[in-house]
């Protein structure tokens, strides 16, 4: 076999194959021979059939194996040879390509391949880190939160704010209706919304009232809202009010913390304070690790696989599609909301993919792999979180097939640390 390598730009090459008529024939009598001894004809014993007659039931589809099985096999041994990284699928036909017993096999294909990275200047990259203090307020906040967690919701008479009420909803352009839900649970706060929109004054209509009340609020649609039989009109929101919720919460004192098996309020507090500081640190890490690998980017000139891009990019846009579906959007207005966010979700998917590409030439570069035993750490940690069994978790995973993705990700957390302690951090306030 003799192949040849050109470079059609970047991370795209053409491979051209010869294979020779020898080779041809070897794989053509390689395939007779599997025929023959799995065939039973009558008349014949099994592994006894003569050629002449397996040539006639069986000719065309031993050809046509052959010359599939002559090419898989040439174009794995091009890339192995050659040492190049494809990804995505071959840009090829086989049935067009011609076979014949008596002259070598000739074809062309075009590969799209991972980007050639040499990685430079990404030790020592300087970065700022904002300081993680814990304030009066983060801690008042935090124990709102967990005082919230243990509160009920209690029958009320009157909406006030920050109270839920059950209702029939309905949205309607003039006499057309365009949204209905019945028994919605819905929180009467100043931030409320409607269909993805802030909605004020559907939160001062609700406001005082009872159940049995019907309550109504006009709303002005901006132009270029998502969902295009909204976008620039004027609906009207009515809400049937079938109950009324206040969150009754319990008072945070020393009796509130005992219930929580806690010695004393102060140490709920002490306890929340060390959670929180620990969050505050994990977040500007990764706000640091964030800042490393913006500025490694810039640095760097990544050109992406187009194929591989494309397939990103659908695998986004179906999870977005499905995401709003699930949220009531029938599947073709999710389609087209999609599609309005296609320009800026493939900005995204563009850095992520270069991201990835150069984390990985980094990782080559300084022989940063994962082992078995951080694989089986993050399983036991998953499992601990899920209260699970971690064998159940690793099989669930790896029927998934989302082993070699979970290994992919301990890989880019161990290098983006590693760049991370070569940075030169200054803390900031």
């Amino acid at each position: 076999m003799k192949s040849e390598i050109e470079t059609l730009g970047p991370c795209k090459i053409k491979i051209k194959v010869e294979i020779p008529t020898d080779e041809i024939r070897d794989k053509v009598e390689e395939k007779y021979n599997e025929v023959r001894q799995n065939v039973q004809l009558p008349g014949f014993r099994k592994g006894h059939v003569p050629r002449p007659i397996l040539e006639k039931r069986f000719g065309k589809s031993v050809e046509a194996d052959a010359k599939v099985d002559l090419i898989e096999k040439s174009i794995a041994k091009t890339l192995e040879e050659k040492k190049i990284q494809a990804v995505g699928d071959p840009d090829m036909d086989p049935e067009k390509i011609e076979f014949a017993l008596d002259k070598p096999l000739n074809f062309e294909l075009t590969v799209e391949t991972k980007p050639e990275i040499k990685p430079k200047d990404y030790l020592g990259v300087a970065v700022t880190k904002k300081k993680s203090e814990v304030t009066d307020e983060d801690l008042t906040k935090a124990l709102d939160r967990l005082a919230e967690a243990r509160a009920e919701w209690m029958p009320a008479e009157v909406v006030a704010d920050d109270d839920m009420v059950i209702a029939d909803l309905t949205l309607k352009d003039g006499e057309t209706q365009i949204l209905s839900e019945e028994n919605m649970r819905v929180v009467v706060s100043k931030d409320i919304e409607v269909a993805h929109q802030p909605a004020p004054q559907v939160y001062k209509a609700l406001l005082g009232a009872k159940s049995g009340d019907t309550r109504s609020a006009a709303l002005d649609m901006p132009a270029d809202h998502k969902d295009e039989k909204l976008a620039g009109k004027k609906v009207t929101f009515a809400a049937v009010v079938k109950e009324v919720k206040h969150l009754n919460k319990p008072a945070i004192n020393e009796e509130w913390a005992k219930s929580l098996d806690y010695e004393s309020l102060d140490a709920v507090k002490t306890e929340l304070k060390r959670r929180l500081s620990s969050e505050k640190d994990a977040a500007a890490l990764r706000g640091v690790e964030t800042e490393i690998l913006d500025d490694l980017l810039k640095k760097h000139e990544i050109p992406l696989p187009e194929a591989l891009l494309r397939k990103f990019a659908e695998r986004s846009e179906e999870r977005a599609k499905l995401d709003l579906q699930l949220r009531g959007i029938s599947a073709e207005e999710a389609g087209k909301m999609v599609e309005k966010e296609r320009d800026g979700s493939r900005g995204e998917l563009e850095k992520t993919l270069r991201s990835h590409f150069l984390l990985e030439a980094i990782g080559q570069k300084e022989r940063i792999f994962v082992t078995e035993d951080e694989v089986e750490s993050r399983i036991d940690q998953m499992a601990m979180a899920y209260r699970r069994n971690p064998g159940e978790v690793r099989g669930e995973l790896e029927e998934r097939g989302q082993m070699s993705e979970l290994r992919s990700t301990l890989r880019e957390e161990k290098i983006r640390r590693f760049l991370r302690e070569k940075a030169k951090i200054t803390e900031t306030n």
